[in-house]
């Protein structure tokens, strides 16, 4: 693993890694990279591709992430981003929810061998008709990364978000009117800002939106 991409990236947005913690991310990477071969959890599978469109690309978000947040990651495949964020803000709560079983099975695997305690993991189809049911307003934070926001999540966090709670999403061509449009669907949703990365990430450039609640 090229460890000083890493480190300076992670520098870029404030977080000085820990001997420990490259540690956790190199047997990250490790794995997910033996997993892909028979799995394909992730269609970016060279070293350095992994530590800029996934890692950092998920580190982005530590920004917006207050300490002690019980941060739903919805829809989060082989664990973007809600693990690296879990890796390097192991004081704050963190359920990572996929569909796909090949998925949570692996992020169950790697979370043992990272020894990560503030992690769980939830294999479920979450949507807006048991999301309610599930966790109900539990979640100060819901964070998405590779799922459609408007569609798929924003129904979601409506139902788990706590009041001033928020949703953040990533997205390299934000388009504001169009967001705001559809959150007329949602009264208690609004979008709060967009706001460009300091790093790159999947995109040239990428924005990270935040969406807050009532």
């Amino acid at each position: 693993m090229n460890i000083d991409e890493l480190i300076s990236g992670a520098a870029l947005l404030g977080i000085d890694l820990s001997p420990g913690q490259i540690e956790q991310f190199r047997l990250y990477l490790e794995e997910l990279q033996r997993w892909n071969k028979t799995y394909s959890l992730t269609t970016i599978s060279d070293p350095l591709g992994i530590i800029h469109k996934h890692f950092l690309d998920s580190l982005n978000y530590v920004t917006e992430l207050a300490p002690g947040a019980e941060t739903l990651d919805l829809g989060t495949g082989p664990g973007f981003p809600g693990l690296p964020l879990a890796i390097v803000q192991p004081q704050n709560h963190f359920v990572l929810v996929d569909g796909r079983r090949k998925k949570t099975l692996f992020l169950d695997f790697v979370c043992q061998k990272l020894g990560l305690k503030n992690v769980e993991i939830i294999h479920l189809h979450l949507s807006q008709g048991n999301a309610r049911e599930v966790f109900e307003q539990r979640f100060s934070v819901v964070v998405t990364r590779a799922v459609a926001v408007m569609r798929d999540v924003v129904p979601v966090a409506d139902a788990v978000l706590q009041s001033r709670g928020t949703l953040l999403f990533s997205d390299a061509h934000p388009d504001r009117n169009a967001i705001e449009l559809e959150l007329k669907r949602w009264p208690e949703l609004r979008l709060e800002k967009l706001k460009k990365t300091k790093l790159p990430g999947r995109a040239p450039v990428v924005y990270l939106g935040t969406i807050r609640k009532k």
